[in-house]
C-alpha cells in the first residue's frame, strides 16, 4: 500500500442538519479534529422495506405501513440514502467480512456462516458446495488496521456481534469489543425485560467508547454490529403494548419484530444523541446499513419491501438493504440511485480520511463523490459491475446456488444445478418476475460471460456436481414432493 498523501480538515456544515430536537451538531461545537470518526451501524437481518424511511422515493413499498423507525428518519433527513444499496451478500458471515476488508466474499472464500462447513446443506444434493474458510484471514487489512496505517492517533472498537471467529476483533486492529461473539448472546432470555437483543448495552458501550475517545483526542472509528433483527424477537414489555395496540397497517402487522424495530431504533437514537452532545457532528460520518435481507414471512408486501426472496438468496429480497450516511458535506434529505455494496465503505473511509490508497486486493470503491456531490457520481471499482456468489444450498430458506450480475440496472441469475440463466430488467421489473433472457440473447449471453470471467480473475469458489447423487435422497425434490399445495413461507420465531 502507498503512504497515503496529508489530508486537510474535511468539510463542514453551513447550517444546522435538523431542527432542534432532531440535530446532530451541537450548539457549541468544537474545532473539528484533523482527522474525522466514523461510526458503522450494522444491524443484523433487517429487509430494504423495514423502515419508516422510504428508501426509494419512487417506491412507496420501500417505507413500512406500520413499523416505526423515528430516528432511522433523521439520520436520513440529516443525510443521503441509497436506493439501491446492497449488502455485499446474503449471510451474515461474509457481509460482515467484506465490509472489514472491502473485498467481496467470492474473493475472500468466504460464501457462507462461518459455523457453516458441512451437514444437510452439503449432503445428498445435486451440487457439492465448496468448502469455505472457517474465519476471517489475517491475510486482509481491515479498516481499523488501514486508518491506523494512515494516522496512529486512530482508535477503534466493535460492539455486539462480530460471528467471524479467528479470535475476535481485537486481532484485527480493534482496540475494544465484545470478543468472538456470534447470534447466541443476542437471542438470550435474560436480555429480557431491559436490554432486547442487547441494543441497549451495545449502545452504552460505544458511547462510553466514543466519549472517551473525544476526552483524550483521538479520532475514531466505531462499529456498532447490532443483533436486532435476527430472530428470536425480543423488545420491551411497554414496546410490544404499544405496537400490539397500534393501528396495523394493509402490508405490515408483525408486532414482535415491530417492537424489536422500534427498540433498535431508540438505540440507534441514542447515538445519534451522543454525537449531538459532544459536538462532533461536523466531524463524523455515520453510516447505516444491514447484513443482508430479512427472512420470509407471510406479510402481503414482505418485510424486504416489494422485492422478490430472503436472505440466503439473490433475489433483491435477500441483498438490497437499507443503507444511508450522514456527515460533513453530505446533502440533508438526499437520495442518490448510484448503487453501493457493503464492500464500498472500506474504500469510502480510507478516502474520507485523507488516504491515497489502499491495499490492491480491495474490490470495492468509495462512494465519497457520490455523497460530497449531487448523488449521481458513479462508484469506480476494479470491476465496474456487482456480482454476489451464493454457491450453497439453505433447505430452510429454500435457496439453491445461485449467481447474479448487476449492471446498468440489468439482473442475471446463473443457476448452477441447471446451468440456466434469467435476465431481469430492476429499472421496470423490480420484483424480478418477467424473464427477458430469450427476449435478450445476446444480453443474457453477454453478461454471462463477463460474471464467469470475473468469477475466474477472482478465483472464486463454484460447487461441483455430486457423482453419488439419487434424486431419491435430494433434500430439494424430497421438500417438494412432501410440501403440502397451501403450505405457507417459513414464519420469524418470536419471543
Amino acid at each position: 500500500m502507498k503512504n497515503p498523501k496529508p489530508t486537510r480538515s474535511p468539510l463542514t456544515l453551513a447550517t444546522l442538519l435538523l431542527a432542534a430536537p432532531a440535530m446532530l451538531h451541537g450548539a457549541d461545537a468544537p474545532r473539528p479534529a484533523a482527522k474525522p470518526n466514523f461510526i458503522v451501524i450494522l444491524t443484523d437481518d433487517q429487509g430494504w422495506g423495514t423502515t419508516s424511511v422510504m428508501m426509494d422515493p419512487l417506491v412507496p413499498e420501500s417505507k413500512s405501513d406500520f413499523f416505526k423507525t423515528p430516528n432511522l428518519e433523521r439520520l436520513a433527513a440529516a443525510g443521503m440514502r441509497f436506493a439501491q444499496g446492497y449488502a455485499s451478500h446474503p449471510n451474515c458471515s461474509p457481509s460482515r467480512a467484506a465490509l472489514l476488508t472491502g473485498r467481496s466474499p467470492a474473493s475472500l472464500h468466504l460464501t457462507d456462516i462461518i459455523d457453516r462447513n458441512g451437514g444437510p446443506e452439503y449432503v445428498g444434493n445435486k451440487l457439492i458446495p465448496p468448502n469455505h474458510i472457517r474465519m476471517l484471514s489475517n491475510n486482509d487489512r481491515t479498516i481499523p488496521e488501514l486508518l491506523k496505517a494512515g494516522d496512529p492517533a486512530y482508535r477503534a472498537a466493535l460492539f455486539g456481534k462480530w460471528h467471524l471467529a479467528a479470535g475476535g476483533p481485537e486481532n484485527f486492529g480493534f482496540d475494544m469489543s465484545d470478543g468472538a461473539t456470534g447470534n447466541a448472546v443476542g437471542c438470550r432470555a435474560e436480555n429480557l425485560p431491559d436490554d432486547p437483543k442487547k441494543t441497549f448495552s451495545i449502545t452504552r458501550k460505544g458511547i462510553q467508547f466514543m466519549q472517551a475517545q473525544i476526552k483524550s483526542g483521538h479520532p475514531f472509528y466505531l462499529q456498532l454490529s447490532y443483533y436486532a433483527t435476527h430472530a428470536v424477537d425480543q423488545s420491551r414489555p411497554a414496546t410490544f403494548n404499544q405496537f400490539k395496540n397500534a393501528t396495523k397497517g394493509a402490508r405490515h402487522d408483525n408486532v414482535s419484530y415491530g417492537a424489536m424495530l422500534f427498540d433498535l431504533d431508540e438505540g440507534i437514537g441514542r447515538v445519534l444523541d451522543a454525537v449531538k452532545a459532544a459536538g462532533i457532528g461536523d466531524n463524523t460520518y455515520i453510516i447505516f446499513t444491514a447484513d443482508n435481507g430479512s427472512i420470509p414471512t407471510d406479510d402481503p408486501g414482505n418485510i424486504n419491501g416489494p422485492i422478490r426472496g430472503c436472505k440466503a438468496t439473490v433475489w433483491e429480497g435477500g441483498i438490497r438493504v437499507p443503507f444511508m450516511i450522514a456527515g460533513p458535506g453530505v446533502k440533508p434529505g438526499s437520495v442518490s440511485r448510484t448503487p453501493v455494496v457493503g464492500y464500498d465503505i472500506l474504500p469510502t473511509i480510507c478516502d474520507l480520511a485523507g488516504m491515497a490508497a489502499w491495499p490492491e486486493a480491495v474490490e470495492g470503491g468509495s462512494f465519497k463523490p457520490v455523497i460530497l456531490g449531487d448523488g449521481f457520481a458513479p462508484v469506480k471499482r476494479p470491476n465496474p459491475v456487482l456480482v454476489f456468489h451464493w454457491p450453497h444450498y439453505q433447505h430452510e430458506k429454500h435457496s439453491i446456488p445461485d449467481t447474479t450480475l448487476i449492471a446498468d440496472g440489468w439482473k442475471l441469475h446463473y443457476w448452477w444445478e441447471t446451468e440456466k440463466v434469467q435476465l431481469f430488467h430492476l429499472d421496470n421489473d423490480l420484483g424480478e418476475s418477467k424473464d427477458l433472457a430469450a427476449e435478450q440473447p445476446k444480453r443474457a449471453g453477454e453478461m454471462k460471460k463477463i460474471m464467469t470471467d470475473y468469477l475466474a480473475a477472482i478465483k472464486a469458489q463454484t460447487p461441483v456436481r455430486n457423482p453419488n447423487y439419487d434424486p431419491a435422497t435430494d433434500p430439494v425434490l424430497k421438500r417438494q414432493r412432501g410440501k403440502p399445495a397451501n403450505q405457507k413461507t417459513e414464519q420469524r420465531s418470536k419471543s
